[in-house]
């Protein structure tokens, strides 16, 4: 039986991030950083300053004018949000090389990008939770399965081999199997990484949205955005396993989640192609 920590200290191709977020972020925690330090540190990557202003400019953000600089689309999209940006592009690089036997890697990251937007746009519509943070908390929800393929591929490969009982769901089968589930794994992995508390919270609370104290709604939001998700998806062995709590925790019914699906789903492929060039 494995540690969720085990796991990620396996995978070491996971282990730690490109040197350009990490610079972005020693930058932000500098209460005092300007706008102008911190799109300094981004241009020094040109693959990064690239994503970032396919982001700024495209419907994601909506703006009426072109913006042609990083300062200027750090400006308006704001230090905290920028920050949860380069993180998501600085992912995507990672993810796109890793090739783990019997992971569809096209549908993971399809899926992945397609949470990410749902839970954004879903959060819009709320108080008190910021959309770019759930953003990428819905791109890495699933990152742990990422690691499991990777570090134990014949344990995951048992796992979906085995026909789930009266009542299971994939986390259950996991733990049964492997000794911990996708989610936490995936909170191992953002303390891996050192990223804000915030994710490890909100990723390793998915399932047990009532556990995760003040982050509560947002973590029943996540799993809520989660389940229509993956049923929107093109198919999974298991059924995401919605919380009975998820509604009156989030503050927002499935039915009202499913509503915002065909806008996110009209602006999927425009995402994709922003993150795919990452």
């Amino acid at each position: 039986m494995h540690l969720a920590q085990e796991l990620v200290a396996y995978v070491d191709r996971l282990a730690t991030l490109p040197d350009v977020y990490l610079k972005v972020r020693s930058a932000l925690d500098d209460p005092d950083v300007s706008i102008a330090e911190v799109a300094d540190v981004i241009a020094t990557d040109p693959s990064l300053t690239a994503a970032l202003l396919r982001l700024a400019n495209s419907a994601f953000y909506g703006y009426a004018r072109k913006i042609e600089s990083i300062q200027r689309a750090v400006s308006l999209i704001g230090l905290e949000q920028v920050h949860d940006l380069v993180l998501a592009t600085s992912v995507t690089a990672m993810f796109s090389g890793i090739r783990p036997q019997r992971m569809d890697m096209a549908r993971f990251w399809r899926d992945s990008v397609r949470r990410g937007m749902l839970a954004r746009e879903v959060a819009r519509t709320l108080r008190g939770v910021s959309p770019e943070r759930l953003f990428v908390s819905g791109l890495l929800a699933d990152a742990g399965h990422l690691v499991m393929y990777v570090a134990v591929p014949d344990l995951m490969a048992l796992v979906l081999d085995t026909p789930p009982g009266d009542g299971d769901t994939l986390p259950d089968v996991e733990r049964r199997i492997i000794g911990c589930d996708f989610a936490e794994v995936g909170a191992a992995l953002t303390a891996k990484w050192q990223l804000p508390v915030t994710f490890g919270v909100l990723i390793g609370a998915q399932l047990q949205p009532e556990t995760a104290g003040d982050n509560a709604p947002a973590a029943a939001l996540l799993n809520l955005v989660s389940a229509v998700a993956t049923q929107a998806g093109d198919g999974s062995d298991y059924e995401y396993p919605l919380h009975h709590r998820s509604e009156a925790l989030a503050g927002i019914t499935r039915d009202e989640v499913e509503a915002v699906l065909p806008s996110v789903e009209a602006q999927m492929e425009m995402m994709m192609a922003v993150l795919a060039n990452a």
